[in-house]
C-alpha cells in the first residue's frame, strides 16, 4: 500500500530481536517517567534532592547506558539464527553483550543502595542502623565482585568471546550465584524497613500501604528468578544468539523493575506520610546513647503535660523530626499538608543531671 511506513522492528521466523526492542524501549520510557515522577514530587514537597535521589537519577543513567548497548547488540545478531549472521557481527554482538551485563549489575547495585539510603535517616534504634549498614557493604562487595567475575570471565585478551565449548569460568555457576545474592539483598531491603514500620505510629491502612509500596521489590525477586532460568537456557544452547532473546527481555524486565520499585516508596502521599513533625520527642533512659546526626524519624510521639513527673539523672531527650500521621483526608493537595511553619530541621539534643 502506497504510503505505508516499513516496521520499526521486523520479527521474522529468524529474527526475534523486535521483541528485544519493543521490551527495550517500553521499560525504559516506563522507567524515566516514575524516575521523573519521583524526582519533581521530592523537590516539589521538600526543595531538596538527598544522596538517595542522586544514586537513583545515576542508576537511570547506568540504566539508559545499558539499554544504548543492547540495541547495540540487536543491530549486530542479537534474537537472530547464528547462521544469518557473519562472524564480525557475531563478535561485535558479543562485545556489546559484555558491556550491557556489566552496565545491568551497576544499575541494579546503584538502584539497592538507593532504597537502601531512603530508611536510613529513619533508623532511630542502632542495631537497624548497624543492619542496614552492613547491608548496604553487603551490596557493595556484591557489585564489586560480580563485576569483576563478569569482566574476568574469559581468558584476556578477549574475555567476552564466550562459547559453550569455550575455556571460561562456570557459566552456570557463575550465573546462578549473582542471581541468588541478587534476590537475597532485595529481600532483606523489604524485610528491614518492613520490621521497623511496626512500631511507627501510624493507622493500620497507612502502615500497610507504605509495606506494600516497600514490598513491590519482591517483583524484582520473582523477574530474577525468571531471568536466571532463560540464562541457563541459552548458556546450554548451541545458538547464542537466538537463544539470548528470552534471557535479554528479562534482563530489562529485572533491570528497569529495580529501578521504578526504588522510586515507588517516594511518590505521592507517602513522602507525607514522612515529613517532619515538631512535637517528634525520643527518650532515652540509657545516656550513653547518642543522638546520630541528620535528621531522625522515630516512633514516639510525645508533648509536655503540667504535672508530668521530672525526667530522672541521666536521661537524655532528643527532640527530632518525626512521622507525621495526616489527618486530613487522601484527596487534600500535598502542598497544603507539607508547607506548614516552625519544623524542625535539626536534632536538638540536651541532658536532665
Amino acid at each position: 500500500m502506497a504510503g505505508t511506513l516499513p516496521p520499526l522492528f521486523a520479527i521474522s521466523d529468524e529474527d526475534h530481536g523486535g521483541y528485544v526492542a519493543v521490551a527495550v524501549y517500553t521499560l525504559l520510557v516506563l522507567s524515566i517517567f516514575v524516575l521523573v515522577t519521583r524526582l519533581s514530587t521530592r523537590w516539589y514537597i521538600g526543595r531538596v534532592i538527598h544522596a538517595d535521589d542522586i544514586l537513583l537519577a545515576a542508576s537511570a543513567i547506568c540504566g539508559l547506558l545499558q539499554s544504548v548497548f543492547v540495541q547495540l547488540a540487536i543491530s549486530d545478531g542479537l534474537g537472530k539464527k547464528r547462521s544469518i549472521i557473519t562472524n564480525h557481527a557475531f563478535d561485535q554482538f558479543l562485545k556489546h553483550e559484555y558491556a550491557a551485563q556489566i552496565l545491568l549489575i551497576i544499575t541494579i547495585a546503584l538502584s539497592k543502595i538507593s532504597s537502601g539510603l531512603l530508611f536510613q535517616s529513619t533508623m532511630t534504634s542502632r542495631g537497624y542502623t548497624w543492619a542496614n549498614g552492613a547491608l548496604m557493604v553487603i551490596i557493595v562487595a556484591w557489585a564489586i565482585g560480580t563485576i569483576l567475575a563478569l569482566a574476568l570471565r574469559c581468558p584476556m585478551p578477549n574475555p567476552w568471546k564466550w562459547s559453550p565449548s569455550g575455556q571460561c569460568i562456570n557459566q552456570e555457576a557463575l550465573f546462578q550465584s549473582i542471581a541468588a545474592l541478587n534476590i537475597s539483598t532485595d529481600v532483606a531491603l523489604v524485610v528491614l524497613p518492613c520490621i521497623l514500620l511496626r512500631n511507627v505510629q501510624l493507622s493500620r491502612w497507612k502502615r500497610f500501604r507504605i509495606m506494600a509500596l516497600i514490598a513491590s521489590k519482591l517483583m524484582v525477586c520473582a523477574a530474577t528468578g525468571v531471568e536466571i532460568h532463560h540464562i541457563l537456557i541459552m548458556l546450554q544452547s548451541s545458538d547464542v544468539t537466538w537463544a539470548s532473546t528470552n534471557a535479554t527481555v528479562w534482563d530489562q524486565v529485572m533491570m528497569n523493575l529495580s529501578i521504578i520499585t526504588t522510586a515507588l516508596p517516594s511518590l505521592g502521599r507517602l513522602v507525607v506520610e514522612l515529613q517532619p513533625n515538631v512535637y517528634a520527642f525520643k527518650i532515652h533512659d540509657d545516656h550513653t546513647e547518642r543522638p546520630s546526626k541528620g535528621n531522625t524519624f522515630v516512633s514516639t510521639k510525645r508533648k509536655s503535660h503540667p504535672g508530668d513527673p521530672p525526667l530522672s539523672p541521666g536521661t537524655s531527650v532528643m527532640v527530632t523530626s518525626g512521622w507525621r500521621e495526616s489527618f486530613r483526608d487522601d484527596s487534600e493537595s500535598v502542598e497544603g499538608l507539607v508547607n506548614q511553619p516552625n519544623v524542625i530541621q535539626q536534632t536538638i539534643h540536651f541532658e536532665v543531671h
